[in-house]
């Protein structure tokens, strides 16, 4: 009789989806010694196994491990096809969630071939649905969509109501990853749709993360934050730990990307805290990459370097493969950041080789960058010069990429967004219907018939005209709106072709310089050196202008207060020393872009002109530049302690071809007036009107 009630406590726990509290660890030691003790009935000791593995395999993967092996073996001396068949399944899946993917491949392919040899459909579903899961980890996404649609078709085929579920949600994880965004969301909700009529709340975890992860990539970040809010609180609500801690670190993923890092570091802390306790080796390796990623934002590269090496060395243990590129880039600037050049490379290599075997674009572009500059360091100029064209290549690549998610991207907010408008309008009609009967009612029972019916003609002719004049109202709105789309597109079209004209400029000559300097210290002979430095100097001064632009998202004006703070710290710091003294004074100060372009040429062509000829090498330099705007009109002054100008030079009709560039750009390009002074060293103003 004490088995008998154990056995049927077993029954009525089984019939929820794998849930169970910590208040049951009882019931799960309880039957664990059933199932171990050999001189109890096989089958109550079949019973207990299947009942501990259900309740442990999706709460404690090392717990889990255990209980199937021993299900597994004792299941195998039996003719029972259906426990042998559900051993497998939580065998392989506790191999899975631990990292073992070499032993899930071969536990999962030897329990689907002995499934089809003895008809046990169910089994075939479930361990399609564990081969699908297990080549998503291993990035084989196709092989991963095959498996998936087979469970589907056994679960349809037999019945399966909660594998057909399972095989659902794992479709549309698989959708999203290839970036069928429509089909993605389609799918999920057909399958939250489904475990809602039939009382699945163990999927709803899952399928709100899923969704989740959708939002983010289509930039719906507050839809993403409630949808892993609502996969974080089904994951506490029914123990699943393994979609709690991926929810708790996607929630620290969306906040660090908007950069909220404190909000971010609390959900990775949350997350990392989970998976240490559950002993999800592979889940905690991932959150430490995030968290390393997180603290080298904060500059604190010590707590980055201990992160990311537990990570590695969890990654690099268990031989996972997944996100293994993204760890190494975070090693690679982790030790950039402490000047640990050697690692630095080591690390830029390794994530290169891992990248080009899963052609995984942006990690190439970020190894390739690393390593060319590694090379330029070294001298290997040849190296250097490969992998910058490699640089180049892969980012035309991934903006070609972006191009086209962007349009998918924009395709998939006009469905949001006509959803919810639909969705209000429908309220809207609801709410006026109901207001519309309710009046008609107290009227009917409030006045007399010859009063009623003068009312119903006087309101349905009211409502004629405000449908008349709602109608042309809307038509109005809709052609409105049609104009307005249309213009809108064909702003954001020109914005992104001007976006990328101004980032391939600056892209070209980046190279360009960096081919220039290459050249440079090549060439023996000193006048040709210094004119390729100069050339290169030059061409770095119009680069600052794309540079500023491009970040700021402001493509008519500069400011040359920051500009000018930029050229001073590019072309001085170098050689500057404690004695030194360079200041530009003003204030933030926004020109038109071509005025601005020409007064970064003026100071660079004055800053060079006093680094070569102003000073001694003895002497203490000094520097100070001021601009300032009076009304319309900007004054540009420049001041160095140097020797000053020979006093037979005329700016207007000099030979130098640095001095004749600052005098052409001032009275020119700038239509300026222009005056030196050579006392206690060379100064020089500038002042024109601002356009």
């Amino acid at each position: 009789m004490r088995y008998l009630h154990i056995l049927i406590a077993i029954f009525f726990t089984i019939q929820g989806i794998s849930q169970v509290s910590a208040k049951k660890q009882r019931a799960i030691d309880s039957a664990y010694q059933i199932a171990s003790t050999k001189t109890n009935p096989i089958n109550l000791r079949l019973d207990a196994y299947r009942y501990c593995c259900w309740k442990t395999v999706y709460l404690d993967f090392n717990q889990g491990l255990k209980n199937s092996s021993e299900y597994l073996a004792l299941a195998k001396i039996t003719t029972q096809y259906d426990n042998i068949s559900k051993a497998y399944h939580f065998l392989g899946h506790s191999q899975i969630m631990l990292g073992q993917f070499e032993e899930a491949e071969e536990t999962l392919q030897e329990g689907l071939e002995f499934s089809r040899e003895n008809d046990c459909y169910r089994g075939i579903a479930e361990i399609h649905g564990d081969l699908g899961n297990l080549n998503h980890n291993l990035g084989n996404m196709e092989l991963a969509l095959k498996h998936h649609f087979k469970a589907l078709d056994y679960a349809l085929t037999y019945n399966s109501t909660v594998e057909y579920a399972r095989a659902k949600i794992n479709i549309g994880e698989i959708y999203e990853a290839q970036a069928n965004y429509k089909l993605s969301i389609e799918t999920l909700e057909e399958a939250l749709n489904y475990c809602k009529y039939h009382n699945f709340l163990g999927f709803k975890s899952s399928i709100y993360e899923s969704l989740g992860d959708v939002n983010v990539t289509i930039k719906e970040y507050k839809t993403a934050e409630k949808n892993y809010l609502k996969a974080v609180e089904f994951g506490k609500r029914l123990h699943n730990n393994n979609r709690l801690i991926n929810s708790l670190n996607k929630l620290g993923e969306l906040h660090l990307e908007q950069n909220n890092l404190q909000n971010a570091l609390n959900y990775f802390k949350e997350a990392l805290d989970a998976a240490i306790s559950i002993k999800a080796i592979v889940l905690e390796a991932k959150i430490r990459t995030n968290l390393a990623r997180l603290h080298l934002l904060q500059k604190n590269s010590k707590e980055a370097l201990a992160q990311i090496n537990l990570a590695l060395h969890q990654f690099e243990a268990l031989k996972i493969k997944d996100d293994l590129d993204k760890a190494y880039i975070i090693a690679a600037k982790t030790h950039n950041a402490l000047n640990n050049k050697k690692e630095r490379n080591a690390y830029y290599q390794k994530a290169y080789t891992i990248a080009h075997k899963s052609n995984h674009i942006i990690s190439l572009k970020k190894a390739s960058l690393g390593l060319g500059r590694a090379y330029e360091e070294s001298g290997d100029l040849q190296n250097a010069i490969k992998y910058y064209k490699k640089y180049n290549a892969f980012s035309n690549q991934i903006r070609d990429e972006d191009g086209i998610k962007e349009i998918i991207r924009l395709d998939m907010q006009d469905l949001y967004k006509q959803k919810t408008l639909t969705d209000s309008i429908n309220k809207i009609n609801e709410i006026k219907l109901l207001k519309f009967e309710y009046n008609k009612k107290e009227e009917r029972s409030k006045l007399k018939n010859y009063i009623a019916i003068s009312s119903v003609i006087t309101l349905l002719f009211l409502v004629l005209c405000v449908a008349y004049f709602y109608n042309q109202k809307k038509k109005i709105a809709v052609i409105l709106a049609k104009k307005n789309k249309v213009i809108n597109q064909a702003l954001k079209d020109k914005e992104i072709l001007l976006k990328e004209v101004h980032h391939r400029v600056k892209n070209n000559m980046q190279v360009a310089s960096s081919l220039l300097h290459l050249k440079s210290k090549n060439t023996k002979d000193k006048i040709a050196k210094e004119a390729l430095l100069d050339s290169k100097k030059r061409i770095d001064a119009m680069q600052l202008i794309h540079q500023k632009m491009y970040q700021k998202g402001n493509y008519q004006q500069i400011d040359v207060y920051e500009y000018f703070n930029d050229i001073v710290t590019q072309l001085l710091k170098p050689i500057k020393t404690p004695q030194d003294h360079f200041i530009v004074h003003g204030q933030a100060l926004w020109l038109d872009v071509e005025q601005a372009q020409a007064l970064g040429f003026i100071l660079h062509e004055l800053i060079v002109n006093s680094i070569k000829h102003a000073w001694n090498n003895t002497e203490a330099k000094k520097i100070e530049i001021s601009i300032s705007k009076t009304g319309n009109e900007i004054l540009f002054a420049y001041t160095d302690n140097g020797k000053g100008l020979p006093e037979h030079i005329d700016l207007a009709n000099t030979k130098s071809f640095g001095l004749k560039l600052i005098y052409s750009l001032s009275t020119r390009q700038l239509l300026g007036n222009l005056s030196s002074n050579n006392t206690n060293g060379f100064s020089i103003k500038i002042k024109f009107d601002a356009r």
